[in-house]
């Protein structure tokens, strides 16, 4: 088994749940700390470093939600966060990718699918490049890596860290077709989420890059991927 021992931060009021997940993940090499709540689990990501952090959706005091968004207001902006939820619509999920949530896991789940996730979320966070003097324009679109912004015809966009993400690797394409595959493999690895998660952060990109009055840059093309590119484009051959 590869060696782990990355301190995890483990939020969640179920007691016999969270002990489960402590229990599996401190067997497979992983430092598992404990936080019955999100007062608790602010202080503690404060004060000691986490790799990860495993958040309930559904907490007493403080939501998942607002602890998640805290997080991104200063406290940790990049601490990968993987939120518990039971939960699955399309709504919720996008709420929480606004919130600042790198991931989801519906329950019930299975604890080496929550393993994998958190493998995939860790791997992407340590691996992610310094591209902090970088700035990529296509068309009427700026993205500033130094600031993390994005405009489009002078206007900034409010994006999610996902959406983000996205945005990226379509500038650094465009005008190219990104396939759905290549897409997934550098947001999450090999260890793919749910099928609807990449359609999830593309809704949200589209609506902030889109929005009326400007023309669509972001186009579908089923069944292949995602290309960014002024007008429409032509049909498949």
């Amino acid at each position: 088994m590869e060696s782990i021992s990355q301190p995890l931060l483990l939020v969640e009021d179920d007691r016999d749940l969270a002990a489960n997940i402590e229990e599996y993940l401190a067997r497979r090499g992983w430092e598992v700390h404990y936080a019955a709540n999100g007062a608790r689990a602010l202080d503690r990501i404060m004060t000691d470093g986490f790799a990860a952090v495993i958040l309930d959706h559904q907490l007493p005091g403080l939501t998942g939600m607002e602890v998640c968004q805290k997080l991104r207001a200063g406290v940790a902006r990049q601490l990968p966060v993987l939120m518990l939820t039971a939960a699955d619509s399309l709504e919720d999920r996008l709420a929480g990718f606004a919130a600042g949530v790198d991931d989801y896991l519906v329950k019930p789940f299975a604890l080496p699918e929550l393993e994998a996730r958190l493998r995939a979320l860790i791997r992407r966070a340590e691996g992610r490049p310094d591209l902090t003097a970088s700035r990529l324009v296509f068309e009427d679109v700026e993205m500033d890596m130094a600031r993390r912004e994005v405009r489009r015809a002078g206007r900034p966009l409010v994006l999610t860290r996902m959406a983000f993400a996205i945005m990226e690797i379509l500038l650094r394409r465009a005008p190219a077709i990104v396939t759905r595959g290549e897409i997934e493999r550098t947001l999450w690895g090999e260890e793919l989420p749910g099928s609807d998660a990449l359609r999830s952060h593309i809704f949200a990109l589209r609506a902030a890059l889109d929005a009326a009055p400007l023309p669509p840059l972001l186009h579908t093309h089923r069944g292949v991927g995602y290309q960014l590119r002024k007008g429409t484009p032509p049909p498949p051959a």
